[in-house]
């Protein structure tokens, strides 16, 4: 026991540190990730920058080397590995002479290789399957890539939408409380109604409550996009990025449901999904004529006759007849099809739906114009003088408060929902992200 103990505690300290290592090295590595994304001054970048490290995306990209080695064990020449057969004999027996019985024996033995050979092209058809899938999977890459892009930049302005709306109610119950000490010295001076407290105490709960839930909100946010994004969002992380989105006029629907159907590489995927079921398809017609196994044999019978031969094997169809592999093979031809026409139908669906959300909200946009935002950003700004000094009275103060408010917080949502249409309109026409950036 005493020998044992020194040697247990060597190796737990062993694996504590293996374990200190590993854990830092992966530290390390998502503080390398955050680092590098970070300094993205281009949202656009940043967000291209975060996509290459989500599971999603790592996931279909391992999925690409599946796909090259498919396609290397497509390229074997031969469909098995040769067979080796060998058979050894002694035989022992007494032969009959004039002068007696003696002992005799004899060897038998045959060594035979046999190989099965591909026929009828089904080695070059399965390279040619083994190609398409592989292009299938670099769509399917190209799609989850361009998703999760788009999806990314979204959650990002989204962030920034309700920080800035957090900023303004915040600011917001900093003027109520403002107001409220100043109505309540008022009323001690004997310039203002008791009732003055009550509705600025009452204002002030009502503020902090949005407040609080625009603050709520905003954490969730910030952990989503910490955590999943490996984003550290500081303080004034939002200052040094750059927010602009490009606004560009788009042509008719019927040419963007044209650009759409170029561009957008679900339909291309979809394509491919269609060629690979009719490979697939003569594949299996081409089974009906089986491969064929090659060989060659030497032996000894026994008697010192020693033969070289060779043999074909061809297997027979009896059985099994591959009706059932082409019924089969040709519905998923079938069901190909159709989810072409199933995508192609969602894609014009979802140009036209994006392009009616940006049309509208573009011009919904107009309304809220900068100079007017500036005028009730100061307005707010000036209630607090004008309840101090008398200039409006209490109730008036806190109504055109709520109106003021209310047309920053729409105006942000207005926007938020403008910028998110710009982004859907930009992924459903399948034109890259780059197109959303600023022109300098």
């Amino acid at each position: 026991m005493g020998s044992f103990l020194p040697k247990y505690l060597f190796y737990y300290k062993q694996c504590i540190l293996f374990y200190i290592i590993l854990f830092t090295s992966a530290l390390f590595a998502e503080e390398n990730i955050r680092t590098r994304c970070s300094e993205e001054k281009q949202l656009t970048s940043l967000s291209k920058c975060l996509v290459q490290e989500l599971p999603e995306f790592k996931m279909e990209e391992l999925k690409l080397g599946e796909m090259r080695g498919r396609k290397k064990i497509a390229s074997y020449l031969f469909p098995q590995n040769p067979l080796f057969n060998q058979y050894l004999a002694q035989r022992q027996g007494n032969s009959t002479s004039l002068i007696g019985n003696a002992p005799t024996s004899a060897q038998n033995f045959q060594v035979m290789v046999s190989q099965e050979i591909y026929t009828n092209g089904k080695r070059e058809i399965a390279m040619q399957i083994a190609d398409e899938e592989f292009q299938s999977q670099v769509l399917r890459l190209e799609t989850t890539r361009r998703l999760y892009e788009f999806e990314v930049l979204k959650k990002l302005y989204r962030f920034r939408t309700i920080h800035e709306e957090e900023r303004n109610l915040f600011e917001t119950l900093s003027l109520t409380q403002d107001i409220k000490k100043i109505a309540k010295a008022r009323i001690k001076e004997g310039l203002s109604p008791g009732i003055d407290e009550a509705l600025t105490e009452a204002e002030e709960i009502r503020v902090y409550r949005l407040w609080a839930q625009s603050k709520r909100l905003l954490e969730s946010t910030k952990s989503e996009l910490e955590l999943l994004l490996k984003l550290d969002l500081t303080r004034d992380w939002i200052h040094q990025k750059d927010w602009i989105l490009q606004n560009e006029t788009f042509a008719n629907k019927s040419e963007l449901v044209q650009m759409a159907i170029m561009l957008r590489p679900e339909l291309k995927l979809t394509e491919n999904e269609i060629q690979i079921a009719n490979l697939e398809w003569n594949r299996t017609k081409k089974e009906k004529i089986p491969n064929v196994s090659l060989g060659a044999f030497a032996q000894n019978d026994g008697f010192n006759e020693r033969v070289i031969g060779g043999l074909v094997s061809f297997p027979i169809l009896v059985w099994r007849d591959f009706e059932g592999e082409l019924l089969v093979t040709k519905t998923k031809v079938q069901v190909s099809k159709e989810k072409y026409q199933l995508t192609e139908r969602s894609i014009k669906q979802e140009v036209l739906q994006a392009v009616a959300n940006y049309s509208i909200l573009n011009e919904e946009i107009k309304l809220y114009e900068s100079e007017k935002m500036i005028r009730a950003e100061n307005d707010i700004k000036n209630l607090q003088e004008a309840v101090r000094f008398g200039r409006v009275r209490l109730l008036e103060a806190i109504q055109q408060q709520r109106i003021l408010l209310q047309t920053k917080l729409l105006y942000l949502n207005a926007k938020l929902e403008w910028e998110l249409a710009t982004i859907e309109l930009t992924r459903v026409l399948g034109l890259p992200i780059e197109q959303l950036e600023a022109k300098k």
